[in-house]
């Protein structure tokens, strides 16, 4: 099982979970905020607390990877968008992390509503409470 703890305050946040929720038409991913009980106890075991307000985490066989290493590794697994996760490759780790904190620091002001899009029913199996 591959798991994205997101950030489950932040509406930015919330949308590109379900956005990668939508497009992993082959169900690889399971989905946790950092808010629930599971992410909570995943964050510890892990010894992540704190990170994960500020990045995306991708725990995958009890390995973890963050930022554009995490975004990297999620876009290889989905369908029509393995093109940018080989693209990312091309460039150097941390250009794409300061890309990735750079988006990161303004997230709230990118997206300034924090409504969250209701998942489907199908979608919600993809979530761990």
């Amino acid at each position: 099982m591959v798991i994205i703890i997101f950030d489950g305050e932040c509406g930015f946040c919330n949308r590109a979970i379900m956005f990668i929720a939508r497009n992993d038409i082959n169900d690889c991913f399971k989905f946790v905020s950092n808010c629930s009980k599971f992410g909570m106890s995943s964050l510890e075991k892990f010894n992540l607390q704190g990170l994960e307000k500020s990045t995306i985490i991708l725990i995958e066989e009890d390995v973890f990877y963050i930022k554009s290493t995490a975004i990297r590794k999620i876009l290889m697994r989905i369908p029509y968008f393995k093109i940018f996760g080989y693209l990312m490759n091309l460039i150097p780790l941390k250009v794409s992390d300061w890309l990735y904190d750079f988006i990161s620091n303004r997230r709230k002001r990118i997206v300034k509503n924090n409504d969250c899009e209701i998942p489907t029913p199908e979608m919600r199996k993809k979530f761990i409470l």
